[in-house]
């Protein structure tokens, strides 16, 4: 009973814990805002909206011109990961477009939720090609539901459409304005980010840290998505992703020489960032030049030549005139075409057995229920607008990620802003004088209050969305006291039908761990059985192979760290298999491994006498390890003993990786064999260390109490 007990409060603590740090996570504000130009790109479209709007003289045709700027303007403000006009033109299109089949869709009543399950099901799916792009699904999907809701006849919805849909073309007429700047600026902000993480790296002491892999896999997505004909252009881009990888491998290294410049190497990895995101020239301060030059050593003859190359490659990028590069580093990167890829990576995430595809069923389910119960409550008594339901199945929509911290946090902060919003507005309106002028004025002022704070937190955005949606429908002559006190009851309730469908269909990370250690442990078991098979002869080892299990590699340990990430806040946290203390210590050894794995490509022989292959045999001997390893955390074992480092004395001895002696050489020393038992040897005792991290406490001590 005491152990029933136990669980009971574990429980009722961790949900207690989990809800009170979901809440303050509401209340956060960050000081963050997207780009300036593109900001006022959008805030150029809602005034031009306003200004012809409001010269027809028709109220809706303004609303429905503002709506459309609106919601394709922030579409715009979503990180792009491609130009902004082919963005603005795609939203668009894509959001005119189910704008005009909710026009139909209207007229078959309660069968519209079937069309809406399947759309939002999509819209759940698109999140695997990222955060923006499945916010942006979602933004599609509610231009569905406000004609399918709101257009009274097919007339008066198509009127809505064509408004709206001119709304559109006015947020792709301020893309194509100037100032333009360099081209594939998505890119080039990808990979700035990437350097700027490895100048962060480089400044960190110890060896407790690793290069984050996020930065990386963003950066390649990015110049995946480029077509063929545009890749010559980019080809310093390219060049930069490969020397990034030098540089990351070089930083590993740099992580056991306390006397490096670390300061000097973070600020000229930061030069290469700033001239990536500027496309001028960064020259490196003359002290940060000359301690650069004047640092020698094997660690500096690993770590600066790709260096330079990267910041030769920024100035080239910054050169106007020579925009080309190095064209053969395109034969690295095979051009796939983008859509074959991204319907890749959707069909991928539509197979149960992925993690995203639970949250495609919350969004299904909560959509759905948020349409249906907005429906039927949509007049709240008098309160609010009658026969709709959008406002509950957007918040739902919007409100539902993939983890419970991001969910909950968004679920409590969109109800109270859209209570104070709907508060404030209300109040605002309550002075006779306003003028259907000054409502123009007062709703281009709030659109451009929700373009400023977009990403300042969901609270304060939701403040002013409420705002300005008060403001549209009193323009419309409509009793703002609808919108005031409606648009809040609605976010509330789609709000809690969100967090609703999380709890009884969840997704929680403390589960997760153990697959995803196990998913990282097999690819790192192949990457090694190449790396070190790799050390026998010459040229075995081929880039594309070791390129797509590193991307691989790269992609799980990202999973591994948002799911450690997710389960800080997740109410069943103390249910994981290791503590967070043993999770770090998970962390640590996955990064040593990964660095043994850097040391091992950059080791890889380069004629005949740089082969060893008497490490044929310890190639077999990681395999098996790593594959035991794999198999008992799939299956949920016990961890097998660490006992590779006596089985690998053992086999190094049978094998001759042992005997350094070498009469062919100058001094009788094997310099080669020795650098591969090195290499092994340490990879051998990392593999240890990972395997003891991975036997939680509670395991090791009742197999204590068993002996």
């Amino acid at each position: 009973m005491s152990t029933v007990r136990r669980e009971i409060q574990d429980g009722i603590q961790g949900w207690a814990s989990a809800v009170g740090r979901s809440f303050r996570a509401a209340l956060t504000m960050e000081r963050v805002s997207s780009e300036p130009a593109a900001i006022a790109r959008a805030v150029l479209a809602v005034v031009a909206a306003a200004v012809l709007g409001a010269l027809t003289g028709d109220p809706l045709a303004w609303v429905m011109m503002t709506v459309g700027t609106f919601i394709c303007g922030i579409g715009t403000l979503l990180a792009p990961v491609r130009h902004r006009a082919v963005n603005a033109f795609a939203f668009g299109a894509g959001f005119s477009l189910a704008a005009l089949a909710g026009v139909w869709l209207h007229r078959t009543g309660w069968y519209f939720l079937i069309a809406l399950a399947v759309l939002a099901y999509l819209a759940g799916l698109w999140r695997a090609l990222g955060v923006a792009p499945g916010i942006r699904a979602c933004l599609v999907v509610i231009g569905c539901l406000i004609t399918a809701d709101l257009a009274a006849t097919v007339e008066a919805g198509l009127v809505m459409v064509r408004w709206m849909a001119a709304g559109a073309a006015l947020t792709l007429a301020a893309q194509l304005l100037p100032p333009y700047g360099r081209r594939h600026p998505a890119q080039r902000k990808a990979l700035a980010a990437l350097y700027a993480s490895l100048a962060a790296y480089a400044r960190t002491e110890g060896t407790g840290g690793y290069p984050a892999p996020a930065p990386f896999t963003a950066a390649r997505r990015a110049l995946d998505l480029l077509p063929r004909f545009a890749r010559s252009g980019a080809a310093p881009l390219y060049g930069l992703l490969v020397e990034a990888e030098r540089i990351r491998r070089a930083l590993l290294l740099v992580s056991d020489t306390p006397k490096a410049p670390r300061e000097e190497i973070a600020a000229a990895l930061d030069s290469v960032a700033r001239a990536l995101r500027t496309s001028r020239p960064e020259p490196l301060a003359p002290d940060v030049a000359r301690a650069l030059e004047t640092w020698r050593g094997p660690i500096a003859e690993e770590l600066l030549p790709p260096l330079e190359e990267a910041g030769r490659l920024a100035r080239l990028w910054a050169d106007a005139e020579a925009p080309g590069g190095t064209h053969p580093v395109l034969d690295l990167f095979p051009a796939e075409h983008p859509a074959r890829a991204g319907f890749r990576r959707l069909w991928s995430a539509a197979r149960p057995g992925d993690p995203l595809f639970p949250h495609a069923l919350r969004v299904v389910i909560g959509t759905t229920a948020g349409e249906a119960a907005g429906r039927a409550l949509g007049d709240f008594w008098g309160h609010g607008l009658p026969g709709h339901g959008f406002w509950a199945a957007l918040t739902t929509m919007l409100v539902l990620f993939p983890d419970y911290g991001h969910t909950f946090a968004r679920g409590w902060a969109r109800p109270i802003g859209s209570i104070l919003g709907g508060l404030a507005a209300w109040a605002a309106l309550r002075p006779a004088w306003w003028t259907p002028d000054g409502l123009v004025i007062a709703a281009v002022v709030l659109a451009v209050c929700v373009f400023l704070t977009l990403r300042v937190g969901q609270l304060v955005l939701n403040f002013f969305i409420t705002a300005w949606l008060v403001v549209l429908i009193t323009r419309l002559g409509k009793a703002p006291d609808l919108i005031a006190w409606g648009r809040p009851a609605d976010t509330l309730l789609g709000a809690m039908i969100g967090l609703l469908v999380f709890v009884v269909l969840p997704t929680y990370h403390h589960d997760r761990l153990s697959s995803l250690v196990a998913a990282w442990t097999d690819v790192q078991r192949r990457l090694l059985n190449v790396l070190v098979g790799g050390l026998t002869e010459p040229g075995v080892v081929r880039h594309e192979e070791i390129d797509a299990l590193r991307s691989r590699s790269r992609h799980t340990r990202e999973r591994l760290d948002a799911a450690v990430a997710a389960v800080r806040h997740e109410p069943r946290g103390h249910r994981a298999r290791w503590s967070a203390a043993e999770i770090a210590s998970i962390q640590r050894s996955i990064a040593e491994l990964s660095r043994c794995a850097s040391q091992l490509y950059a080791a890889q022989p380069r004629g005949e006498a740089d082969a060893v292959p008497e490490a044929a045999e310890i190639a077999a001997l990681f395999d098996a390890r790593l594959t035991a390893l794999a198999d008992a955390l799939d299956s949920g074992a016990p961890i097998p003993d660490a006992t590779l480092r006596a089985s690998f004395d053992e086999s190094a001895r049978r094998g001759g990786l042992t005997d350094l002696t070498d009469h062919r050489s100058p001094d009788g020393i094997a310099h080669a064999r020795a650098r591969a038992l090195t290499l092994c040897l340490r990879t051998a005792l990392a593999v240890d260390t990972f395997a003891t991290g991975l036997s939680p406490a509670a395991e090791r001590s009742s197999y204590a109490v068993a002996r």
